[in-house]
């Protein structure tokens, strides 16, 4: 996919956001790494992509984990810390790169389990830290706000329509933002596998109509063509297109052909009928 495939790698490939990426220059060049960095802000507008990119700019590896889906108890938190106790990662100890260090990056924090929050806010808090921990989320958990003295927030906005425009110089870069909320991942799914279909809102037919009738009633709904209408000029054949209703320019269909076609049988057998009881009630000569 293309937002993958697009994805930036280093932090001067990211667009905007330049005071938060100044934050994040300032705290990994720390030597200490006191407290952390949260990013919070709507989803599809880079958070986790900036702090992967800001990891690899000042040479950490990055650590990044999927709070929301790894970190549901203290357990895991202390497994977490027993795995970080050294700052270099097995990979680069291997590649004998010993002076690159790892840097946690715990992604969608907002929606782990708040017991294991509080054991992350004790870890950031804990001065024997060797790592740096950037933390994203959607929301900003109570907790955090709470230690907001030792937690560095920075809220993240959507990009503007000026700063994605050459990006995209054959579309019209404000309408797409606007139509996908301003989401980066939405604008490049559009601009490569082209616009969904939207569903309409369902409105339930009245009470007490029949099967057929809401049948119709949601075909209609979808904009979609009535089944039990027979399409003739689709069938491309002479036969049916005499005895068959006849389509419009618009597609509606003309039954006046095929009405005043029942009307005469109908007036024909009628009058068979008559003919038949007139004969039945005959008296025989003996």
């Amino acid at each position: 996919m293309h937002s993958e495939s697009h994805r930036p790698v280093f932090l001067n490939d990211v667009i905007g956001h330049q005071e938060i990426k100044q934050e994040l220059k300032k705290y990994l060049e720390s030597k200490t790494f006191g407290g952390s960095v949260f990013l919070v802000g709507s989803p599809g507008i880079g958070k986790t992509t900036m702090a992967l990119c800001a990891a690899r700019t000042f040479g950490f590896d990055p650590l990044e984990i999927n709070a929301s889906k790894s970190i549901r108890s203290f357990e895991d938190v202390d497994k977490l810390k027993d795995a970080c106790r050294s700052c270099v990662n097995i990979q680069s100890f291997i590649r004998g790169e010993s002076n690159r260090k790892t840097c946690v990056i715990l992604d969608e924090l907002d929606g782990s389990d708040p017991h294991a929050q509080a054991k992350i806010v004790e870890w950031i808090k804990d001065s024997s830290r060797t790592v740096p921990i950037l933390c994203t989320g959607n929301e900003l958990p109570t907790i955090f706000k709470r230690n907001s003295a030792m937690i560095n927030i920075l809220r993240c906005y959507p990009p503007k329509a000026t700063e994605v425009q050459h990006l995209f110089p054959d579309s019209d870069a404000p309408q797409i933002l606007k139509e996908c909320q301003h989401d980066i991942r939405r604008v490049f799914h559009r601009l490569q596998y082209g616009e969904s279909y939207t569903i309409p809102d369902y409105s339930l037919p009245p009470t007490g109509t029949s099967p057929e009738v809401a049948f119709l009633w949601r075909q209609k709904m979808f904009q979609l063509k009535n089944p039990l209408e027979y399409h003739a000029d689709k069938l491309g054949n002479v036969h049916w297109h005499q005895t068959t209703s006849e389509y419009t320019r618009d597609d509606k269909c003309d039954d006046t052909l095929v009405t005043r076609r029942r009307q005469k049988k109908l007036s024909l057998d009628k009058s068979n009928n008559l003919a038949e009881k007139n004969q039945n009630k005959e008296p025989t000569h003996s």
